[in-house]
């Protein structure tokens, strides 16, 4: 069953009283569900309900006041959204900055005001574009327009450029000179003070200090803190505190102002401090320490366990503790010792390590500065006695390359190249007997017999002794210049002196005989004989000259003229008016007298004299 709305004509189901759009009664009623009857309320005859156009009925009321209030609801939302908003674009922002410089320490300013120093941080900064300048001493301004944005830091990081002042001449030669010490200081591993004066850090910092850009020196630095850094964190890691505090403090000899290193000692200090429970104990375990290494000889850094850090150790503990004193004297005493016995062996490289090595620690030892002033010079002398060495053993190699390149030149015949290089030798061995006697062989195979003879002689002023200049100057007395008299003497000479080679002493004096008997042939030597020289083919008519030098064959026909000095003939024969000589290298010549009488004078002549070369034969 279902009813109807009289208002809106739309039926319900049968339990709905009311209208759910109109509020009307479904029983024909009015929409407050009064009686159907007549009467004021009920409808009656003279009311038949509530007009259409009377009041609105409570449903029909709450329904349009919920949508009237969510519209209102919807419009409130949408105009404080939009207040929002333009309240969060209009309203001031701000940001952060922070400017950091590399070196640290440059005033910053923004929009021409000073803020600080680098680095630097600064919040609630409007945001937009701000200028940013840095200025450091010793470095170029710079400037940079930074955008700062909304509720955001902007890092700004600069690496200042140093001013590079014009360097004056003494200031690049005193540049020079610290170059040079810092060198020797980095190949002695003297790193930081001590001494105050001769370490690394010290010739750095000075050369940075004329001239703040020197790439060289900035680079070094920063290996030197590099290493020390290293070194720090490595202890720190294995709780090695001493080792630790020890490397950290060099560190701080480079950055006396890195409050990082400094908080980071006093932690250590404080690691230490709680490690020490008893400090009696631990002072006993250090002096044993101590005692220890001096006894094998490991007194000062960079040896292991040595003497001096134990020191330090129990000074560290207990800085009045009367041991510390008598501790050290000993100690400069083995250093002393020590660095004495190195020169007394002269170790003098030893002995400048271990008075370098007291300076570093003690530069108030006064001794061992003195004495490693004497070990320098010392070392300033062998330095140069061992250039000195080199020089002379560079020399020697070259003038004994020299001499066996004469000696080739000479061998091979290379006459000419000969003479210029011994010449060149005489200039670093003047004294050479021997270049003397080359360039007079070398002036003799070239027939240059006069200055051979020169040379010669000049051999023989430096050693009388050489038997080779000797016989060759007897030879070329005898040959060259007749001179009877020198030949002999020089023969003679070279006989007592042994001979050479072939001309031993028993051909020397054969030699020697053969000119002592020349004279007696004289009158039978300079005379000429008509002979007739006969060869293989052919014969032709000549003279045979004979003299002190030798036997010459003169004839108009120039290809049969020969000469042979007495010493290449080693056979005679003499048969009626015929003679044959031969000579050494087995070449035979025939003649035939045309004198009577010729054939005759020359055998007793020959018969009369030992005038021909030994070895010579007589038929």
């Amino acid at each position: 069953m279902t009813r109807e709305c009289p208002e809106c004509g739309k039926e319900y189901p049968e339990e709905f009283s009311f209208c759910p759009v109109d509020g009307r009664s479904l029983a024909g009623g009015p929409p407050g569900g009064g009686p159907p009857g007549g009467g004021p309320s009920g409808g009656g005859p003279s009311g038949g309900g509530a007009p259409k156009g009377g009041p609105r009925r409570p449903a029909q009321i709450r329904v349009r006041t919920l949508m009237t209030g969510f519209a209102v609801l919807v419009l409130l939302g949408m105009v404080a959204f939009t207040a929002a908003f333009l309240y969060q674009y209009w309203k001031p922002k701000f940001g952060g900055l922070t400017v950091k410089t590399t070196p640290a320490g440059a005033l910053v300013s923004i929009d021409g005001k000073v803020r600080g120093t680098s680095p630097l941080s600064i919040g609630n900064l409007p945001s937009g574009g701000h200028q940013v300048g840095v200025r450091l001493e010793g470095y170029r301004e710079q400037t940079r327009q930074v955008m700062v944005i909304p509720y955001a830091t902007e890092s700004v990081h600069w690496e200042l450029e140093p001013v590079v002042p014009r360097l004056s001449n003494e200031q690049l030669a005193e540049i020079e000179a610290l170059g040079r010490k810092l060198d020797g200081a980095l190949k002695d591993n003297i790193l930081l003070p001590p001494p105050e004066d001769y370490n690394v850090l010290y010739f750095v910092d000075r050369i940075l200090e004329i001239d703040p850009a020197n790439k060289d020196a900035a680079d070094t630095r920063a290996r030197l803190a590099d290493t020390f850094r290293r070194r720090a964190e490595l202890a720190y890691a294995r709780e090695d505190w001493l080792e630790s505090e020890k490397q950290y403090k060099n560190l701080l000899l480079l950055f006396p102002e890195d409050g990082a290193i400094g908080e980071r000692l006093e932690e250590i200090a404080a690691r230490l401090d709680a490690r020490v429970q008893d400090r009696e104990e631990q002072i006993a375990r250090w002096r044993a320490r101590a005692e220890a290494a001096m006894k094998v000889g490991s007194l000062l850094p960079p040896d292991r366990d040595n003497a001096l850090d134990a020191i330090r150790s129990i000074q560290r503990l207990d800085p009045n503790n009367g041991y510390i004193r008598e501790a050290i004297a000993h100690l400069k005493e083995l250093m002393q010792n020590r660095g004495d016995a190195k020169i007394a062996a002269s170790d003098w490289a030893g002995a400048r390590a271990d008075f370098r090595a007291m300076l570093q620690y003690f530069p108030e030892d006064t001794y061992s500065r003195a004495r490693l002033e004497t070990v320098e010079s010392r070392l300033a002398e062998a330095a140069q006695t061992e250039r000195q060495k080199s020089e002379e053993k560079e020399s020697r190699a070259r003038v004994t390359a020299l001499r066996q390149s004469a000696l080739q030149s000479f061998r091979a015949g290379a006459y000419e190249k000969s003479i210029a290089e011994w010449g060149e030798y005489l200039k670093s061995e003047p004294a050479s007997d021997e270049a003397y006697f080359y360039i007079g062989a070398s002036h003799q195979n070239r027939k240059q017999l006069d200055t051979a003879i020169l040379n010669f002689e000049k051999s023989l002023q430096l050693n009388p002794r050489n038997v080779l200049a000797h016989l060759n100057l007897g030879l070329l007395y005898d040959y060259h210049r007749n001179d009877l008299g020198r030949a002999e003497a020089h023969l003679v000479r070279a006989r007592e002196l042994g001979g050479a080679d072939s001309y031993t002493p028993e051909r020397l004096l054969s030699m020697i005989q053969d000119l002592r008997d020349r004279d007696r042939a004289a009158a039978v030597m300079k005379h000429s004989y008509p002979v007739e020289h006969r060869h293989a083919f052919s014969s032709c008519r000549g003279n045979l000259h004979f003299s002190e030098q030798g036997m010459e064959y003169r004839t108009s026909e120039t290809d049969h003229s020969f000469y042979e000095s007495y010493r290449e003939m080693r056979h005679f024969a003499i048969e009626g008016d015929q003679m044959s000589v031969r000579t050494r290298d087995n070449r035979k010549y025939n003649f035939r007298f045309l004198n009577a009488g010729d054939s005759e004078r020359i055998r007793a002549w020959i018969s009369s004299t030992r005038q021909i070369i030994v070895g010579g034969k007589v038929e």
